[in-house]
């Protein structure tokens, strides 16, 4: 069993298509399968070597494993279409010599011609060159006049083929819009023609791809035909949706592998989520490790219907992944999202950081959110966001906002949280969340956040004490 994940270069890697290697990735692991990747960049205008390099760190990112590649070629390679024309050459000649392919030198106005006029006779659209012989093709091209080179479609003709998920699907020839171009007048070779070609040269014995696939599915068998190639086993999985039913794009939110691993997303939630996307265990389990993943996997469960990607979901699968981990990890992931929210983490005490950390994960659904939560502890005055500034301006946090100023310094510096609590309910009035929200407020700049008894030590009596100050200047005088 051989299976392949075959990404276009010209840009971040959609989560559609991470969830197709994903898939892959899966299949190859259960069945000790061979996986392949390979690199279909002959969209010479768009494909570039950055995104390739881009697409492959980010599959390595996911934890997704491949046998052969651009990055370890073996006796199928080499593994980008690019580097591959002089194959692609040979089997044209094959087409060309069977009467299965012919040069057309029609002008795009001349097709568009006989198609308006096919279409008023009621009639099939046939390319006016599809007849010539070999020998007046070759003369014509001899004469230097441009030409492309079209797959000659039988003529209603049914096509058959059992999918893994959809069952089996039949198409007829006659629907597939008449003669279609394999090679361009460039002499570029078109995708839906080569992919069969390379499929039967890696030996892939099964595809597993998205259904916006589904249409070339006949276009190639009918390839491998004319050609005399094997037929993979092919499986069409539904495509992935937003919530609102409509095909996921950037409208729904985060849509590229490269954006998730930048906002603190973990590799392992997101695999367990792509790998569960369409389908449900039997027990009902939703967090499973890669290695449950591969047990359980049947592609046959995947169901007919769209995907909805749930970006809710996945974060609180991302979540659940996060507070999982040990804490001397959590600290060196974090460590960069600090950074990057301004702090110089290199100056905290190591128990300092530990403790910061272990009280914020449980605030944290991804790794960035800690650059929201990090000021709390390490800013002199942790300005109160929207939420704590609109409580900070009612009356009774007014009056815990003068009190705190009047007894901070007789607090017990030892005791910080329960004596600065104790002090303010000894003088207040206020009970409940009219006392302690306008506590955390004017101390943390949040009405959420870490536990205060934690909290406070660890912020310390000078920057409590400028919080305060802050706090009676902007809301008291």
């Amino acid at each position: 069993m051989r299976v392949r994940f075959a990404p276009s270069p010209t840009g971040f890697l959609h989560i559609g298509n991470a969830r197709t290697a994903v898939i892959n990735h899966l299949i190859a692991k259960k069945h000790n399968a061979d996986f392949l990747i390979r690199i279909e960049d002959t969209d010479k205008e768009r494909s570039t070597i950055e995104s390739e390099i881009s697409i492959l760190e980010d599959l390595k990112w996911l934890g997704i494993e491949w046998t052969e590649g651009p990055d370890m070629i073996k006796d199928c390679g080499p593994y980008r279409q690019s580097e591959r024309y002089d194959i692609y050459r040979e089997y044209t000649g094959k087409l060309l010599e069977r009467g299965a392919a012919f040069k057309c030198f029609c002008t795009r106005e001349e097709v568009e011609e006989d198609k308006e006029k096919a279409v008023k006779e009621n009639r099939p659209f046939l390319d006016r060159c599809r007849d010539f012989t070999l020998q007046q093709q070759d003369k014509l091209a001899s004469e230097g006049k441009s030409f492309t080179v079209k797959f000659k479609v039988p003529e209603n003709e049914i096509i058959s083929f059992d999918d893994g998920i959809k069952g089996t699907v039949s198409f007829n020839s006659s629907h597939i819009g008449g003669d279609f171009i394999i090679v361009r007048s460039d002499g570029d070779p078109v995708y839906n023609y080569i992919v069969i070609i390379d499929d039967t040269l890696m030996r892939i014995t099964h595809v597993v791809r998205g259904e916006d696939h589904l249409s070339n599915t006949p276009k190639q068998i009918i390839i491998a035909k004319a050609l005399d190639l094997p037929v993979p086993e092919y499986s069409h999985m539904p495509l992935i949706m937003g919530n609102d039913k409509k095909k996921l794009s950037k409208r729904h939110g985060i849509t590229s592998v490269d954006l998730y691993r930048k906002e603190g997303y973990l590799p392992e939630a997101l695999m367990n989520y792509l790998g569960l996307l369409g389908w449900a265990t039997e027990s009902g389990d939703e967090i499973l490790s890669q290695d449950e993943l591969i047990k359980q996997f049947d592609i046959s469960k995947i169901g007919k219907s769209a995907a909805i990607f749930d970006f809710q979901k996945f974060k609180w699968m991302n979540s659940h992944y996060l507070k999982s981990k040990p804490l001397p990890e959590l600290v060196e992931l974090f460590r960069p999202y600090l950074a990057e929210g301004g702090f110089n983490i290199d100056d905290i005490d190591s128990d300092k950081l530990n403790t910061i950390v272990s009280a914020l994960t449980k605030n944290c659904e991804i790794l960035s959110d800690i650059k929201n939560f990090a000021g709390i502890f390490l800013n002199d005055v942790n300005m109160p966001d929207e939420a704590a500034d609109a409580l900070l301006k009612e009356d009774y946090s007014k009056d815990i906002i003068r009190i705190a100023m009047n007894i901070f310094s007789s607090i017990d510096r030892e005791n910080i949280s329960q004596s600065l609590a104790e002090g303010i309910k000894a003088q207040c009035e206020h009970k409940g969340k009219k006392l302690f929200h306008p506590i955390r407020a004017m101390v943390t700049g949040r009405l959420s956040g870490p536990d205060l008894d934690t909290a406070l030590p660890v912020i310390g009596h000078e920057k409590i004490q400028k919080r305060i100050e802050y706090c009676y200047k902007t809301y008291c005088e």
